[in-house]
């Protein structure tokens, strides 16, 4: 599988997305416990491990598909970079 990489505005965004950890006391996960979503941004060029910076995505539930986390996370990510999330920001990158 490749990695859907998007740039907006000059910056990289590369979707994180990963199933769901089993709750506390549960052996092993569940294939319908769904997805958690992080995206990774960058300026265009720079090296995601090294100049990047990851925001976990604010969701109080899983998603239940991949691609619904994948669309969040780019939704999310343009947001952090047009400075409409409080709190966060990409200015120094």
């Amino acid at each position: 599988m490749t990695q859907a990489v998007k740039t907006y505005k000059g910056y990289e965004i590369h979707p994180l997305i990963y199933p769901r950890r089993p709750a506390e006391g549960q052996p092993s996960r569940r294939p319908d416990a769904g997805y958690e979503a992080s995206v990774r941004i960058c300026r265009v060029g720079a090296n995601p491990a090294a100049d990047g910076r990851v925001f976990r995505l604010p969701y109080l539930w899983p998603f239940e598909a991949s691609g619904k986390a994948r669309l969040a996370c780019m939704a999310h990510a343009e947001q952090l970079i047009d400075g409409r999330v409080d709190g966060q920001s990409v200015a120094d990158l």
